[in-house]
C-alpha cells in the first residue's frame, strides 16, 4: 500500500508551448517513466543548427531512477532526441514495431551504442516499477501509433499521444474507442491530450478522402506528377501508390529518407508494392511523362531536399518543366510558410501546375480537431485535464474546450515546460515546484545553448558582415616590432560602392592605431597582454570607421601573425586579403 504522503508528479520537459520537443516524465516514489524524446527543427535565426532537443538535465541528474522511455509513435518530434538522452540516461526504449524501426535508424545515424529496444503492440500491458501501462491503438498520420493508459498507485493517467478520429482507417491505424471508453468507466484521474488542432472546429477529414482526391489528380494530369510528403507518412504513401497504380503510372522515389523509409516499410510489411510498380531514374527517363509519378521529400521547403533542388534547377536528373504537376501533400509546419511559398513561386515560374491543400484535399491532418478532442473528453471522463503537444494558444484553446464541456475550471491545468503537476491519493491536484528545462542546439557534433555566442555570432555575421584585419609583425625578439607589410583588410558580406577604397581606408586606420599605441611604448618586445590591448584598439577604431561609412557595425576580427625569423624586407602595400602577397620565410 502506497504511503499517503506520496504524489504522482507530471513533469513536461518539452512540447508544451511549442511544436516539437515532446518529452514528459511521470514520477512516483523516486521512480520515473519517460514518454517520448522528440526534437524540433531550428528556427530561421539559428543558422547552421541541425536540430533542437530538450535539455535532459533533470533526467540525467536522476538517471538511476529512470525506468525506461515509452515512444508513442515514430515521428521525429517524438523520437528524434533519443540518441542524446541515451548518452546520459541508458535505459530501455519501448515502442511498436514501426516506431522502433524508425528509432533505430535515428540512433544509428547519431552513432548511439548499446541501446535496448523492446517491442510492444496495442493492448499489450507492461509493468515498470509502480507504473502499469496498457497500449491503446490510435489513428494518426503514421501507422502503429499508440496512446498510453498508465495505472499508478494514485490513479489512472491517459496520455493520448498524437491522435485523430478516422472511421475509415485500417485496423493497424484505428482509434480504439472502446478501450478509451472502458477506462472512462473505470475512472481516469488525469487526461493528457494532444492539442495541435484545438483551434480548428469540426472533424479532421479521413485519409481515404485524400486517396480519392489524389486518384482524380493522377487520372487528369497530362504530364509528370511530382508529389512531396513526409517520408514517415506510410498511410499517405499507400494512397499515393494506389493512385499511381490505378492511373498506370510508375513510381520513382527520391530523397534519402524517402528511399530509406520505403525500403524499411516494405521489409516490415507495412507497404506492399509489386516490383513492376516502381522504377529507377534511368528507367523513368525512358518513359512518357504521363506514366511517371515522382515521390520526394521536401514538403517543408528544406533547402537541401530533392524538391528544393528541382525548384532551383539543381537536381541531377529531374528538371521541372511546363506540363508537370507538383503536389504538396503535407501540412505547413509553423515557421515554414515563407520557404514553401518560395518553392511554389519557383515552380509556377517554370510553368508547372502546383496543388496543395488549399485547393484540393491532398492532405489530411493527423491531429484531431475540436470535435474529436471533445470526443476524447467524453470517452475518458477525467477528473483532471491538462492539454499537451502544442503552442500556448493551442493549449489554452484546448483548456477552454474542456471547461466548456463541463470540467470544473479548477480541474483544468494549462502547464508549460517545467511546470510540475502533483496528484495525490486523496484525489487532489496542485502545481508543485518547477523544474529546470530548456533547449540544446545540435550543431554538427556539438551541443550549444540558444544563447551560445557562436550561434549568436553567426546571426550577427549574416546581418552585418565581417571584416578581417591581418597584421604581419617581425620576430618577438625585435626590440621594436615592425610591420613586415602594411595591414591588410578583407571584407565579407559588406556592401559598399567602392570596396577596395574601404579596405584601404580600414587598413590605414589599423596602421594609425598601431602607431598611436607604440608612440610611447617602444623599444622593447611586445608582451602578450599588450597584444590583446592593441588588437582591441584596432577593432574599436575599424568598427568606428564602418559605422560612419556604412551606418552598420560589422564584426571585426584582428589576427596578428608574428614571424619566427626576420625575412627580407617587403614593400608595404595595402589592399584586400586576397590581393596581398604572403611574407617569405
Amino acid at each position: 500500500m502506497a504511503s499517503s504522503s506520496l504524489t504522482l508528479d507530471v513533469a513536461p520537459l518539452g512540447g508544451l508551448g511549442e511544436i516539437g520537443l515532446n518529452c514528459l516524465a511521470l514520477e512516483y516514489d523516486n521512480q520515473i517513466l519517460v514518454i517520448d524524446a522528440g526534437l524540433m527543427f531550428p528556427e530561421i535565426n539559428q543558422l547552421g543548427v541541425d536540430i533542437v532537443i530538450p535539455d535532459f538535465a533533470y533526467l540525467t541528474e536522476r538517471r538511476e531512477r529512470v525506468l525506461g522511455v515509452i515512444l508513442t509513435h515514430g515521428h521525429e518530434d517524438h523520437i528524434g532526441a533519443l540518441a542524446f538522452l541515451l548518452k546520459t540516461v541508458p535505459v530501455p526504449i519501448y515502442g511498436t514495431r514501426l516506431t522502433l524501426a524508425l528509432a533505430r535508424e535515428r540512433l544509428e545515424e547519431y552513432q548511439a551504442r548499446d541501446y535496448e529496444l523492446k517491442e510492444i503492440k496495442a493492448l499489450d500491458r507492461l509493468t515498470l516499477g509502480p507504473f502499469e501501462i496498457e497500449f491503446i491503438s490510435v489513428s494518426h498520420s503514421i501507422v502503429d501509433g499508440v496512446a498510453l493508459a498508465v495505472t499508478t498507485p494514485v490513479g489512472v493517467v491517459v496520455h493520448t499521444g498524437d491522435f485523430k478520429l478516422d472511421l475509415m482507417a485500417t485496423e493497424e491505424n484505428r482509434l480504439d474507442l472502446f478501450k478509451f471508453a472502458q477506462y472512462g468507466e473505470k475512472g481516469v484521474l488525469l487526461l493528457l491530450s494532444d492539442s495541435t488542432n484545438a483551434e480548428v472546429p469540426g472533424l479532421t477529414i479521413s485519409e481515404s478522402e485524400v486517396g480519392r482526391a489524389l486518384g482524380e489528380i493522377f487520372q487528369k494530369a497530362q504530364g509528370r506528377i511530382i508529389l512531396a510528403c513526409f517520408a514517415s507518412s506510410l498511410a499517405r504513401l499507400r494512397q499515393v501508390a494506389q493512385a499511381a497504380l490505378n492511373s498506370g503510372r510508375k513510381l520513382l522515389f527520391d530523397g534519402r529518407s524517402m528511399i530509406g523509409n520505403i525500403r524499411m516499410a516494405q521489409e516490415l510489411g507495412y507497404l506492399d508494392l509489386p516490383p513492376e510498380a516502381t522504377v529507377d531514374i534511368q528507367e523513368a527517363e525512358a518513359l512518357p511523362d504521363q506514366e511517371i509519378a515522382v515521390v520526394v521529400t521536401g514538403s517543408q521547403g528544406e533547402p537541401l531536399s530533392a524538391l528544393s533542388r528541382m525548384a532551383l534547377g539543381e537536381h541531377r536528373h529531374i528538371q521541372v518543366r511546363a506540363g508537370d504537376t507538383i503536389i504538396f501533400s503535407a501540412r505547413i509546419i509553423p515557421g515554414n510558410e515563407k520557404a514553401i511559398s518560395h518553392l511554389i513561386n519557383l515552380f509556377h515560374g517554370l510553368g508547372a501546375e502546383v496543388i496543395d491543400q488549399r485547393r484540393h484535399k491532398v492532405h489530411a491532418s493527423g491531429h484531431g480537431q475540436a470535435e474529436e478532442l471533445k470526443l476524447m473528453l467524453d470517452l475518458t471522463r477525467p477528473r483532471f485535464f491538462s492539454p499537451i503537444h502544442g503552442e500556448i494558444r493551442h493549449l489554452t484553446r484546448h483548456a477552454e474546450l474542456a471547461r466548456e464541456h463541463g470540467l470544473p475550471p479548477d480541474n483544468v491545468f494549462v502547464l508549460t515546460n517545467g511546470h510540475r503537476l502533483c496528484l495525490t491519493p486523496q484525489g487532489q491536484a496542485y502545481l508543485g515546484e518547477s523544474i529546470v528545462t530548456g533547449r540544446w542546439l545540435v550543431d554538427g557534433g556539438r551541443l550549444g545553448s540558444p544563447r551560445d555566442p557562436v550561434i549568436r555570432g553567426r546571426a550577427r555575421l549574416a546581418e552585418m558582415g565581417l571584416a578581417v584585419v591581418t597584421l604581419v609583425l617581425g620576430p618577438e625578439t625585435d626590440e621594436e616590432p615592425q610591420f613586415l607589410a602594411a595591414p591588410q583588410v578583407a571584407l565579407f558580406g559588406i556592401h559598399y560602392e567602392n570596396e577596395p577604397d574601404l579596405s584601404l581606408e580600414a587598413a590605414q586606420v589599423a596602421q594609425e592605431a598601431w602607431a598611436a599605441f607604440g608612440a610611447d611604448r617602444f623599444p622593447g618586445p611586445l608582451l602578450p597582454e599588450e597584444k590583446n590591448t592593441v588588437i582591441e584598439t584596432i577593432k574599436r577604431e575599424v568598427r568606428r570607421l564602418f559605422k560612419v561609412a556604412l551606418r552598420k557595425k560589422p564584426t571585426v576580427h584582428v589576427q596578428m601573425i608574428q614571424a619566427q625569423l626576420a625575412p627580407p624586407s617587403i614593400p608595404a602595400q595595402a589592399g584586400s586579403l586576397g590581393e596581398a602577397e604572403s611574407p617569405e620565410d
